[in-house]
């Protein structure tokens, strides 16, 4: 009696998976390193996103602001978000009465005015902006400066 062996097996060689782990890492290793670009690229740009909608906010207030009125100040928008301004006179205010003229009742000044976006605390960004300044002069009652 004679016993046969079967030299044909099924499954891989040690050979063979080391080749296929080869393969799989070098397939692997460009699209992670593509998903951490994207990540970076995601993080980026929810920054800006963010850093917009905070410019578009400090406008707004600084629509409300008079620069010869409040020539420096701080001031907080939300929470997390505060501003702090300087204005300097690029235009200084005019002073002589002016008759005629529907501005003529008014100093006016046009002021630079530096502002400075602070988040949690801590400086975020700077930009500046040119406003135009005004005051009520103080008028008697027939119009003239009092």
């Amino acid at each position: 009696m004679t016993i046969q062996t079967n030299k044909s097996s099924s499954g891989f060689t040690l050979l063979e998976a080391i080749v296929a782990l080869a393969i799989i890492g070098m397939t692997i290793i460009p699209v992670m390193s593509f998903l951490g670009q994207s990540a970076q690229q995601l993080t980026f740009a929810a920054e800006s996103n963010l850093r917009t909608s905070a410019q578009q906010t400090v406008l707004a207030y600084l629509e409300t602001l008079n620069p010869q009125l409040s020539p420096q100040g701080e001031a907080p928008l939300s929470q997390t978000l505060t501003i702090r301004w300087s204005s300097t006179p690029l235009v200084a205010p005019n002073s002589e009465y002016r008759v005629g003229g529907r501005l003529g009742t008014y100093n006016l000044g046009f002021f630079q005015v530096d502002v400075d976006v602070l988040r949690d605390g801590q400086d975020w960004f700077q930009f500046q902006v040119r406003k135009l300044g005004f005051q009520p002069k103080n008028l008697s009652l027939d119009g003239r400066p009092g």
